[in-house]
């Protein structure tokens, strides 16, 4: 089979780890790849080895519009006109009031039927999409105009944001016309599910994200030595929770606990956070830097004691993690999660099983819980094993590329 992924970005770097780790794995299952990026970026400065992996039959032009564009964008609205204008009147229809969600169609139209032509000369068999927003509008028109069954795979601000320019309200349009919808969590299938009718529920299926095992493996902690290493990598955004993250590691100061937080990533909060981690005079206890590569991450991994990150719903937007693939990372290795029970969370982060939960925006809470991890190295070293299990079970990216496909075309045997 050929299938179409529609990715956001035109270049490697600059996409989710975990969807090109889904494509090599469709790939290497037998089937050929193509890349409908859905504009153009500049490369990432960070470089993911396990990228070299994917070899994709075509990648279309990244172009969001150009005269090629607009001029393909055109004959297919003279070869096939009714589907054509039935699709985007409908589409606009769903879109309701929201300007923002009228002018995103305006802007991914001509790109979309563009696109529908390109894949029906390359002999296209399906077409599939990350995140519920864009490219899954992109990837539905152009699967609805040309004839090609579509799904998408929703996450989290695809599904979650509320705000009239974040809001995604062309989904319900989206779900009532793919073939069939995934998502990452089963709280994120079951929003999914009720917004559809009884009888068409069926077509929702969760599959988690899938994380390369023979990364990501398990090792055992790193001696003790009396401090407590702990590792964050995130975006530096309102809802990974990182300020009051900061604030319970000034709790823990406070109370004489010897820890070194490792915090990596990149964001709109840097320089908050940074300014914050000085005005607390936790500069010899937190160690502030850029991205890293996956296979860095696996390295700081096995290095630390345990992962965290106080997840939270952002009251502004309504956005919210869906499950973090870190957490999963983590995991992999053995290293026990302390978070929030945010959306999916809960779902691979189990208290007392795999990690500890506690509230949101809650440092006394968060500095009580990384406490008792400092104190407890059995209870540390269960949580991890545990969480490993766990991941092997439900995260083995192989694992889940069968299970996309199995409910893409039926059962598609892995080579």
């Amino acid at each position: 089979m050929r299938i179409a992924y529609f990715v956001s970005a035109s270049t490697y770097p600059r996409l989710a780890t975990f969807v090109v780790n889904e494509m090599s794995e469709i790939q290497e299952a037998g089937h050929d790849i193509v890349v409908v990026p859905l504009y153009s970026a500049p490369p990432s400065p960070v470089h993911h080895e396990t990228f070299a992996r994917l070899n994709p039959v075509a990648i279309l032009p990244a172009s969001l519009c150009d005269a090629k564009v607009v001029g393909l964008a055109l004959w297919m609205c003279l070869t096939r006109p009714r589907r054509v204008l039935r699709t985007l009147i409908t589409l606009h229809w769903s879109a309701g009031l929201n300007p923002y969600a009228h002018a995103a169609l305006l802007a991914i139209t001509p790109k979309a039927l563009a696109t529908s032509w390109r894949l029906r000369r390359l002999n296209v068999d399906h077409l599939h999409a990350h995140f519920a927003t864009h490219t899954a509008t992109c990837a539905g028109i152009a699967g609805v105009v040309s004839g090609i069954s579509f799904s998408f795979t929703a996450h989290a601000y695809d599904i979650y944001c509320t705000t009239p320019k974040l809001r995604n309200d062309t989904l319900c349009w989206k779900l009532r016309h793919a073939h069939k919808v995934f998502a990452v969590s089963e709280y994120g299938a079951n929003l999914l599910r009720q917004r559809l009718p009884v009888a068409q529920r069926d077509r929702v299926h969760t599959v988690c994200v899938g994380i390369p095992m023979h990364l990501f493996r398990a090792e055992p902690p790193p001696p003790w030595g009396g401090v407590l290493r702990l590792l964050c990598v995130a975006r530096f955004d309102e809802k990974k929770g990182l300020d009051t993250l900061i604030d319970a590691c000034a709790l823990l100061r406070q109370q004489a606990i010897r820890f070194h937080l490792w915090l990596y990533g990149d964001g709109p909060l840097k320089e908050a956070l940074a300014g914050q981690i000085a005005r607390l005079g936790l500069g010899e206890h937190i160690t502030m830097s850029g991205p890293i590569a996956q296979e860095e991450v696996a390295r700081q991994m096995a290095a630390c004691h345990l992962f965290v990150m106080p997840c939270r719903k952002d009251r502004r937007t309504g956005n919210m993690d869906g499950i973090p693939t870190v957490f999963v990372e983590a995991m992999a290795c053995g290293r026990p999660v302390v978070s929030c029970p945010i959306s999916g969370i809960p779902e691979l982060v189990r208290d007392g099983e795999t990690g500890l939960l506690l509230p949101p925006d809650n440092p006394s809470a968060l500095a009580e819980a990384l406490a008792r991890l400092a104190g407890d190295d059995t209870l540390r070293i269960r949580l991890g094993q545990q969480a490993r299990a766990l991941v092997e079970r439900q995260h083995d990216q192989r694992l889940n590329a069968r299970r996309l496909l199995d409910g893409l075309t039926g059962v598609q045997p892995l080579r």
